[in-house]
């Protein structure tokens, strides 16, 4: 499972790490979608294709809040519209109660907290267990033995105060889940219920905002709120395993970036790009491109909205060189090159095939004499050599780095048995010493 927000270079280098630690990769699943996977393939009741139950997933979890507005019905789920802050969470709070502590000690006990990286990371662990005191008490101590210069630091916290302290962070929650809403289609009182996960999702502050966008619906946690997103993997893998016997379920997924494709421009173009996949376009999901050439040329697939991408990722996606056009026709006309593009269940693009259709007519033998024979239009496809460049690392790199993966394992290995074995030569020494 990964991040909804995952982009195609850090899907490609998920899959590249997961060979390198001799994993096999079945299928990259959002982890949102994982999350409503687990909840949907357990459920009996689930009503028809024509009258879904919506269900919003919110996860709240340490650095990112993610939310997927999913639709149910008998043995599938479809993916509705996903929104994402990638950067608010459990550790948002912990950081302003830091900073807040960190002023209060400095006037209180002459300290500077944050000058100090042990003193530092003993306040955050006070305030991470602070803030959970808070979600079921109207106040709490802090206490931080030895926080710095042999100094032991207490103060305490109404959960007013602390509400107030996090306001920021709080303002933030409902932007995505009103972006979720808008892009579903779907309106407060068609969503059936909420369902919370994500450790910050026991926050009562947090869960009033998400009510509150929501029409103040009660809010569920029926689901683990720490496994949820490791079950519904663990049951999407069995589903693709010939080991496991589970029950039909299936799911449409999405992808959160609009992707284009683009090219140099040829006198005959009237445009140098398309845009292939539109945000919320189904996973898996395959198109054709035609193009009119009589010589090789090059396609690129890059991000159709760059700034929607986490920190400074490059845009760029694939690249794919046809090495090989069709001759023109008799006539002169330029025979159409067809290109098949897809967005694979990994939600990452590939370039597929490259090839031309050329139409044969072939005559048809007749039983009855006399009538003249027919002739048939076949079309074939004639495939084109082409060569692809992605964001994946090199086989013969991801191959080096798995030999020096297994060195590591067997150099651990031969360490642990020795360390083993010691201990029962130390262990069988000791006891002949007390026999004696």
């Amino acid at each position: 499972a990964v991040p909804v927000w995952y982009t195609e270079v850090q899907r490609r280098a998920t899959i590249d790490a997961a060979l390198i630690a001799g994993l096999n990769v079945l299928r990259l699943i959002n982890d949102t979608t994982a999350t409503a996977f687990g909840y949907g393939i357990t459920k009996m009741d689930l009503p028809d294709a024509d009258n879904p139950r919506h269900v919003a997933f919110v996860d709240v979890g340490h650095s990112t809040m993610s939310v997927s507005i999913v639709a149910f019905s008998k043995g599938q789920l479809t993916v509705k519209a996903t929104a994402f802050d990638r950067n608010l969470g459990g550790r948002d709070i912990d950081y302003a109660l830091v900073q807040h502590f960190a002023k209060e000690f400095e006037t209180k006990y002459k300290i500077d907290v944050l000058s100090n990286p042990k003193a530092t990371f003993r306040l955050a662990t006070g305030c991470e267990k602070l803030k959970k005191v808070l979600s079921a008490n109207a106040e709490a101590p802090l206490n931080v033995e030895s926080i710095m210069n042999d100094i032991d630091a207490s103060s305490k916290l109404t959960r007013e105060n602390y509400e107030a302290l996090i306001a920021g962070v709080l303002d933030r929650i409902a932007a995505p889940l009103e972006q979720a809403l808008v892009d579903s289609g779907l309106t407060v009182d068609q969503i059936d219920s909420v369902e919370l996960v994500g450790g910050s999702s026991r926050v009562p502050a947090i869960r009033s905002r998400i009510s509150a966008v929501f029409g103040n619906k009660q809010l569920s946690s029926t689901l683990n709120q720490d496994e949820a997103v490791a079950r519904g993997a663990t049951f999407a893998c069995a589903t693709l395993s010939p080991v496991f016997r589970v029950r039909e379920f299936s799911m449409v997924d999405i992808t959160p970036y609009a992707i284009k494709v683009q090219w140099e421009k040829e006198p005959d173009d009237e445009d140098t790009e398309l845009l292939v996949f539109d945000h919320g376009n189904p996973i898996p999901s395959t198109k054709i491109l035609t193009f009119y050439r009589k010589n090789p040329f090059n396609l690129e697939a890059v991000y159709a909205n760059p700034d929607a991408l986490p920190g400074s990722i490059n845009p760029w996606i694939s690249r794919l060189t046809v090495k090989e056009a069709p001759a023109p026709k008799e006539n002169g006309d330029l025979s159409p090159v067809k290109v098949r593009v897809k967005l694979n269940h990994h939600g990452v693009v590939s370039f597929e095939q490259a090839y031309y259709e050329e139409v044969e007519e072939k005559e048809e033998k007749m039983e009855v004499d006399g009538e003249a024979p027919k002739k048939k239009r076949v079309v074939k496809k004639k495939d084109l050599p082409f060569v692809t460049g992605t964001t994946s690392s090199e086989p013969a790199v991801v191959e080096q780095l798995r030999e020096q993966e297994n060195q590591m394992h067997a150099a651990d290995k031969l360490v642990n048995d020795t360390v083993v074995s010691i201990m029962l030569v130390f262990g069988s020494w000791f006891h002949a010493q007390i026999g004696l």
